[in-house]
């Protein structure tokens, strides 16, 4: 399994660094020399060193090729020249240098010191003592010293906690009280290629803890044994408290779980002798066939038992949810009306004040229509008939027919006498007064168109 990552991580290494795909590069024998000295000679070229390393360890980590045996979130001193040990130029010699750089910056740190600073719940202490000391070989027999060469990769712990806390806030289904079994089967591979451990696990509930609210109680009672429960916040920034009534959720659950074990294990069974009784039916062993029969008809009525059983844990659970879904939804009614009430306060708006608005746009809408109807003007005591023969006549008087346009005034005809009659010649003159005969005497008139 080591040789294993040790070839992962060497694979790496050469796919994403350029250093490494080189064998015999001189900027690789560089970084594998010891340069500890650099830092009074060249500064520049220490401080680049340094920093390569850094991206290196921090980068690797985080991938999940380079940890110890107990953890994938932290590191062994003593042991990282090995992992990046080289057929050709060896292992670093100035590694030691780089892990003093990421300590004082803290991107390292010390075991002892993380479990210091973000240190579990009194409560929890003898829990981890139990389960995780008293029962790790290696707690008990490896060196003193060893404990003090570890550290843990602060980077890393920061990137698994954001992604569990994105992962659940995001996730509106997501359970806000797991027991530590269900919390490793869903965050224990969270990020990248990173397997957690159970000691890992134990790193990153202790920060989520101090950091980020989760609360955590140990000892709750459960089915059948204790358990350790954790509790996230309802939204970032908040610090949850785990109550009364949040332990005996976990009890209903934790029921349902075994219960429903239960369940699927008497199936299996009952279908096992069913086959069985079949088989036996077939070979002629009448008496073990009917042995299968009845063990397989009492499993049912077993089976029929729990099923029921677990019907009525799911309706308490579900009951338990729906109640405290209305106790959100009341919640916040009662936010939204006094936002609202402090809001109608704040500019005003009561209904003595809408009252009186309104009794004002009333009277300005009367004044209005007072106004109105002084100034509309009365045509109900005219008649439309007469109104309408009115108009045609004005219409037209202003534009006559041209029968009715009057001539020009000419001037007055003499009707010629005897004397000028004999004398004048002009037919112009004969004409007319033969028409003024004729319209002066009707008499003549019609003598003289009656044919002869």
């Amino acid at each position: 399994m080591a040789t294993r990552k040790h070839s992962q991580l060497i694979d790496f290494l050469t796919r994403h660094y350029n250093e490494f795909s080189q064998e015999n590069s001189e900027r690789l024998k560089a970084l594998y020399s010891d340069f500890s000295k650099l830092s009074i000679l060249n500064k520049y070229a220490y401080d680049a060193n340094v920093n390569f390393w850094r991206q290196v360890i921090l980068n690797c980590n985080q991938q999940g090729y380079l940890g110890c045996s107990e953890y994938a979130t932290a590191i062994n001193k003593y042991d990282l020249p090995e992992k990046f040990q080289r057929a050709v130029i060896g292992r670093p010699l100035a590694l030691d240098c780089v892990l003093a750089s990421m300590e004082k910056q803290e991107e390292l740190m010390p075991l002892q010191t993380f479990n210091a600073r973000f240190s579990p719940p009194p409560s929890w202490v003898g829990w981890i003592v139990d389960t995780v000391v008293k029962n790790a070989w290696y707690f008990r027999w490896r060196d003193t010293t060893y404990g003090e060469s570890q550290y843990v990769v602060i980077p890393t712990i920061k990137a698994i906690t954001r992604a569990i806390l994105s992962h659940h806030f995001s996730n509106a289904a997501a359970e806000p009280i797991l027991t530590l079994t269900e919390f490793k089967s869903t965050y224990s591979h969270i990020i990248n290629d990173i397997q957690l451990t159970d000691q890992d696990i134990m790193l990153i509930l202790n920060y989520l803890h101090s950091q980020h609210g989760v609360a955590l109680a140990d000892n709750v009672k459960g089915y059948g044994t204790d358990y350790l429960v954790i509790k996230f916040p309802s939204r970032e920034g908040d610090v949850a408290t785990i109550t009364q009534h949040d332990k005996s959720v976990v009890s209903i659950r934790t029921t349902c779980l075994a219960l429903t074990g239960q369940v699927d294990e008497l199936q299996r069974k009952s279908e096992e002798l069913h086959k069985q009784m079949l088989e036996e039916k077939k070979l002629g062993h009448t008496a073990k066939a009917l042995y299968c029969l009845k063990r397989k008809k009492n499993l049912q009525n077993v089976l029929e038992r729990r099923l029921k059983s677990v019907e009525t844990m799911d309706n308490i659970l579900l009951k338990i949810q729906t109640s405290k879904d209305d106790i959100q939804v009341v919640q916040a009614f009662n936010m939204g009306a006094d936002a609202l009430k402090d809001l109608l306060g704040a500019d005003g708006l009561t209904i003595e004040s809408v009252d009186e608005a309104m009794e004002k746009i009333q009277n300005v809408l009367q004044d209005q229509k007072e106004i109105e109807e002084a100034m509309r003007m009365d045509l109900g005591e005219f008649n439309d008939d007469d109104i309408e023969q009115e108009l045609a006549q004005l219409i037209q008087q202003e534009s006559p027919s041209p029968a009715s346009i009057p001539l020009p005034p000419s001037p007055p005809i003499e009707l010629p006498t005897a004397t000028t009659a004999t004398t004048t010649s002009d037919p112009v003159n004969s004409e007319l007064s033969r028409l003024n005969r004729m319209f002066s005497s009707p008499t003549k008139k019609q003598a003289e168109l009656v044919p002869q």
